[in-house]
């Protein structure tokens, strides 16, 4: 599914009549209409929770809505979140999800209520919401059957950070296309054995996320050519798959079939790696360690010198109501407020990529940006991940969780030099055939 730039985020903002509310229409939306209201939330730890959990008190003084923000990494918050929802529980009443990785699970078994009929009531939303200044492909990403799941909170995908400073030290030149990458670790190992090269994620399900460019700028797929069978055991494939295990392997950190994105972002902080692929959205938690908003540099993963491909990860968390929430009117008042262009340009300071194209492409966004070189090949990353982009990165199934830890799997396998390349990806397609 290729998310282009234009339709992913700045989508023409071709507001339809019902946009502009009447001044009756106006003043029948209140954001007091439900004060003294209390929602439980319960979020992934990530820069746009934070940053919202900082807001919380904007909202309730907006509003008169308290809020119970609950934060809990990746895996157990969706661990949390699954036990509630699959007991039909009411004490979590909003949710952030990614509806790219679970989003067909969760629609299938009815956990997510449908938000299209509040973004058409005016009295519950407000006169300037504007659902169409997220891009088309975004918005499509947060549909299943007609019904829209989720608001979208940010846009994302895996970068290219390196060292500059590393770098000319041993003067390496910085890789150009994706086959330079192996080349340019060889050489920073041999310029100096105790600077760790790279580092990347190798815990099972989170592999996928930065293997898949990979895969696909080596001219590979996660699918077989008629998109209907699994394709790891394909020669391009096998081709991504060894060299991004093959860089863990040889060029790693000890222990890296243990790192996901946490340990990964403190390496490259504390500048104990010379580069990585990691993700976009952890840009604000790197720049955090000091010395780093000077010696890296940023850009999208280079492309395949022999494929001629660039096919970067793209999308985006998104914000939802659960089905068995007995507060959803004051549910939608949070999820709009979090989702709005007053609330997204306060974001951008925190490093937020904004999905609403107002605010992407407005002057909060430009003035960040121009304070620092690393900021703007940030912002220009982005425009380039968003507008070639893909969202797709798995086996044809519905069960995209699965297909992480099978795909992962693989992975580690070749890491730890249990199997080669090719046994292990033609191995995990037989796995992954299963799930159809």
């Amino acid at each position: 599914m290729k998310l282009a730039f234009r339709t992913l985020v700045l989508s023409g903002l071709a507001a339809g009549t019902w946009l502009l509310a009447s001044p009756a229409t106006a003043q029948s939306f209140d954001w007091k209409h439900f004060n003294g209201e209390t929602l439980n939330v319960l979020l992934n730890n990530h820069p746009w929770s934070n940053a919202i959990r900082d807001l919380a008190p904007e909202f309730t003084a907006k509003t008169g809505v308290k809020l119970r923000i609950e934060l809990l990494n990746e895996d157990p918050q969706r661990a949390r979140l699954g036990t509630l929802l699959q007991a039909k529980s009411s004490d979590i009443d909003v949710f952030n999800s990614l509806q790219i990785r679970e989003g067909a699970v969760y629609a299938k078994a009815g956990w997510y209520a449908d938000l299209t009929p509040y973004v058409n009531n005016r009295t519950l939303t407000a006169p300037d919401f504007n659902l169409e200044d997220f891009g088309e492909g975004l918005r499509k990403t947060a549909t299943f059957g007609g019904k829209l799941v989720a608001l979208p909170i940010n846009v994302e995908g895996p970068l290219f950070y390196w060292r500059t400073d590393i770098f000319a030290k041993c003067k390496v030149e910085v890789p150009a296309f994706l086959e330079d990458i192996p080349v340019a670790a060889a050489k920073l190992k041999a310029c100096d054995p105790n600077q760790g090269v790279w580092a990347s994620r190798g815990v099972r399900n989170a592999i996928p996320y930065a293997m898949a460019s990979f895969v696909f700028n080596s001219g590979g797929d996660f699918k077989s050519t008629d998109k209907k069978q699994p394709g790891l055991c394909q020669p391009k494939t096998i081709a991504g798959i060894s060299m991004y295990a093959d860089l863990l392997k040889t060029y790693g950190p000890v222990g890296a079939t243990n790192h996901s994105f946490p340990q990964v972002v403190e390496l490259l902080g504390q500048g104990k790696i010379a580069m990585t692929h990691e993700s976009s959205n952890e840009f604000s938690n790197v720049m955090k360690y000091p010395g780093r908003e000077g010696d890296l540099q940023i850009k999208v993963l280079p492309k395949g010198r022999d494929s001629g491909i660039s096919k970067p990860i793209a999308f985006g968390f998104g914000l939802s109501i659960s089905e068995f929430s007995k507060k959803k009117d004051a549910a939608w008042y949070f999820v709009q407020w979090a989702t709005s262009a007053e609330v997204e340009t306060k974001l951008v300071a925190k490093g937020v990529a904004p999905p609403r194209a107002s605010v992407f492409s407005g002057p909060a966004m430009k003035a960040w940006a121009s304070e620092k070189p690393v900021r703007q090949q940030w912002v220009d990353a982005l425009r380039e991940i968003s507008r070639t982009g893909t969202g797709d990165y798995a086996s044809p199934t519905d069960r995209v969780p699965e297909t992480r830890e099978i795909i992962g799997r693989a992975v580690q396998e070749v890491v730890l030099g249990q199997k080669t390349a090719k046994y292990a990806a033609c191995a995990a397609d037989a796995d992954l055939a299963k799930l159809q």
